[in-house]
């Protein structure tokens, strides 16, 4: 069972139906005309359309408690998991599969709250999210950039794109019998993977992302190598990601990566993500996603890496600036 059928939920739900699953949607009643016809997914590496059907819809959790499922995602993004409206759906949904064997796939700043607020064990609940690039096309119309299928992609309700390797989708490797669960019906697919990563390593690497991301917007969304001639914002960049990395539950191996977040290092990794990123606008889609949908995710990402290095006793001088652009910034 998939929560929510947004980009995240619609092209998971896709490629885990290609592995054999049978996918059960729970979105809001608003969504289901939308979901009654074949979604239609433009895949940004072959230009082809893949039509995704056979799913079925539910609006309540009363219609699902006759089903028993492997696997429920929750492809909601962290701030709107929190919500109030989210938040009473989880707590009903966790009585519902409480007594059932499902594992609980939850997002980044999501994972811990389905888990509380669902009222289930840690080994349950499981942090994974889609790596691959994915949007609603009805949301926000991109730059095209050949050899981009203009027509087919006008005709698409979601477009994709794997970033390297064929890597679909990420989890966090504890709870380890949900991550392996997940993994090996996900890459039954054929097409796409799944990846498991340490959770230490995750931790230390989200302030890169994220302060990557804030450098961005404060710079207004503009292409890498603009983004690479300001030096004194990517200073700014490079001290808030050692500030983070640098925090001691990541040790002698947080201290000694942080020496590779340098000004130089971190333009030239954004110049070669650019690339990778084609034939899609790296930097438009960023100011959708976010600048747009998962900022408050990113920023509240910000907050807890913020307030861990305080509870420490760091001044994290760097980190506080950018937090203090962020929110005082409101996006257009």
């Amino acid at each position: 069972m998939i929560v929510g059928a947004g980009a995240l939920g619609i092209v998971t739900g896709y490629h885990l139906q290609m592995a054999g699953a049978q996918i059960d949607f729970l979105v809001r009643p608003g969504r289901l005309p939308a979901l009654a016809r074949p979604q239609l997914l433009y895949s940004f590496e072959d230009h082809q359309l893949h039509p995704f059907h056979g799913y079925n819809c539910y609006t309540s959790v009363a219609e699902l408690k006759e089903n028993l499922y492997d696997f429920v995602l929750v492809a909601l993004d962290g701030a709107t998991c929190r919500g109030a409206e989210a938040t009473a759906l989880l707590a009903e949904l966790g009585d519902a599969i409480r007594g059932t064997s499902a594992f609980v796939i939850g997002g980044p700043g999501g994972r811990d709250h389905c888990r509380d607020a669902m009222s289930l064990p840690d080994d349950r609940v499981v942090m994974g999210t889609m790596l691959m690039l994915g949007y609603q096309t009805d949301l926000v119309e991109l730059p095209l950039n050949p050899p981009t299928d203009v027509a087919k992609l006008a005709q698409a309700s979601i477009g994709y794109k794997h970033i390297g390797n064929n890597i679909g989708f990420m989890l966090l490797s504890e709870p380890a019998g949900a991550a392996q669960a997940f993994k090996a019906l996900y890459d039954r697919s054929g097409v796409s993977k799944a990846t498991i990563v340490k959770r230490s390593m995750f931790e230390m690497f989200v302030p890169s992302f994220v302060v990557t991301m804030a450098m961005f917007e404060m710079k207004g969304w503009p292409c890498a190598a603009v983004l690479a001639a300001d030096r004194e914002l990517l200073v700014l960049g490079s001290r808030a990601i050692k500030e983070a990395m640098r925090l001691p539950q990541f040790g002698l191996i947080g201290k000694m990566l942080s020496l590779t977040m340098t000004p130089g290092k971190m333009a030239k990794n954004n110049l070669k993500t650019e690339q990778v990123y084609l034939p899609v606008d790296w930097s438009a889609f960023n100011r959708f996603h976010h600048g747009g949908k998962v900022r408050e995710q990113n920023i509240q990402l910000l907050r807890d890496i913020f307030a861990s290095g305080r509870s420490k006793g760091r001044a994290m001088p760097a980190l506080t600036e950018l937090l203090e652009h962020l929110e005082a910034h409101t996006p257009n």
